[in-house]
C-alpha cells in the first residue's frame, strides 16, 4: 500500500494529538517523573523517629530557613525509605514561608511548614483542624526553644521564651526583649534553627499519635481567649446566632494584641 505526502502527514498529526492526551506528553513534559500516576491524596504518612526529625531539622534549616527545616525533615526521611512520590516533592518552595511569609512577619514559618505537612497526610477537614489546635496551642504556649544540637551552628545557652501568639514578629520580638539579642543577630536565627527542630519533632509526634491512635487533643486555649471566643467565634451548639457578637474569626490568643480591652467591651 502506497500512501501519499498527505496522508502521511495526516497520520503523523493524528498521533501526535493522541500523544498529546495520553502519558506520553505528561512523559516529555516531565509533569511526573519517569512517566509516574499522579498520587492519591491523602499521601501515605509512615511513623518517624521525632529526635532523628528534629536532628534532621536542624541540619536542613540553614539551606532555606524555617518553613523549609521542618518540611524539609518529614519529606526527606520518607523519600530515603519509600522514594516516590516524596522524593519528587518540590520542596524548595517552601523557602516562601521564611521570616512569617517572605518576611512579612506573619504566620511563623515553622508551624507553616508543620501545617502543611498534616494537610499532605489527612484529609478530613475536621482531623486537620485538631491537629493544627494542638500544634499552634503547643507553640504559643510552650517555652522555647527547647532543643539543643548535639553539634551547634552557634554554641549559646539559649534562652527560652512563651511567645502567646502564632506570628513570627511576635514571636521573635518577645524572644529579642527577653534576651537583648537584635532581631537580625547569629543568636537569634539560632534560635529560630532550634525552634525549626522543636516544631519538627512536634509534628511528628502529632502525626504518630493520630496515624496510630486517632487524634489526642491534649492543649486548650487560655481562660482568657475561651471568654474572648464564647461571643466572637460562632458555635451554634452554645449561643442561638441572633445573639452572635461574630466580630472577629480566629483562636490565635487575644491578649497577644488585644492587652488592653476590659471585661466588659463592646
Amino acid at each position: 500500500m502506497t500512501l501519499t505526502r498527505r496522508e502521511v502527514l495526516g497520520a503523523v498529526g493524528i498521533a501526535a494529538g493522541s500523544c498529546a492526551l495520553s502519558s506520553c506528553a505528561m512523559q516529555e513534559k516531565g509533569s511526573f517523573r519517569d512517566g509516574i500516576a499522579k498520587p492519591a491524596y491523602p499521601w501515605k504518612y509512615a511513623k518517624l523517629d521525632p529526635e532523628k526529625t528534629a536532628q534532621r531539622a536542624y541540619a536542613e534549616c540553614p539551606k532555606g530557613h524555617c518553613m523549609y527545616g521542618v518540611f524539609a525533615s518529614v519529606m526527606t526521611q520518607l523519600a530515603e525509605e519509600n522514594g516516590e512520590p516524596y522524593r519528587s516533592f518540590p520542596v524548595d518552595m517552601m523557602r516562601y514561608g521564611a521570616g512569617g511569609v517572605a518576611g512579612w512577619g506573619s504566620l511563623c514559618g515553622a508551624v507553616n511548614g508543620s501545617a502543611a505537612l498534616v494537610g499532605l497526610f489527612v484529609d478530613d477537614e475536621d482531623e486537620i483542624k485538631k491537629l493544627v489546635d494542638e500544634l499552634f496551642l503547643w507553640y504559643q504556649q510552650t517555652e522555647l526553644p527547647q532543643y539543643v544540637p548535639q553539634k551547634a551552628g552557634l554554641d549559646i545557652k539559649m534562652p527560652k521564651t512563651v511567645s502567646n501568639s502564632v506570628l513570627c514578629h511576635v514571636s521573635v520580638t518577645r524572644w529579642c526583649k527577653v534576651t537583648g539579642y537584635k532581631p537580625l543577630s547569629k543568636q537569634r536565627k539560632e534560635r529560630c534553627r532550634r525552634l525549626t527542630a522543636d516544631a519538627a519533632k512536634k509534628t511528628v509526634e502529632i502525626l504518630n499519635a493520630h496515624f496510630s491512635s486517632g487524634s489526642v487533643v491534649v492543649l486548650q486555649h487560655d481562660e482568657k481567649t475561651k471568654q474572648c471566643m464564647s461571643c466572637h467565634v460562632k458555635s451554634s451548639e452554645t449561643q442561638p446566632r441572633e445573639i452572635l457578637t461574630e466580630k472577629t474569626n480566629g483562636k490565635m490568643s487575644c491578649s497577644s494584641c488585644h492587652s488592653s480591652l476590659s471585661d466588659g467591651h463592646v
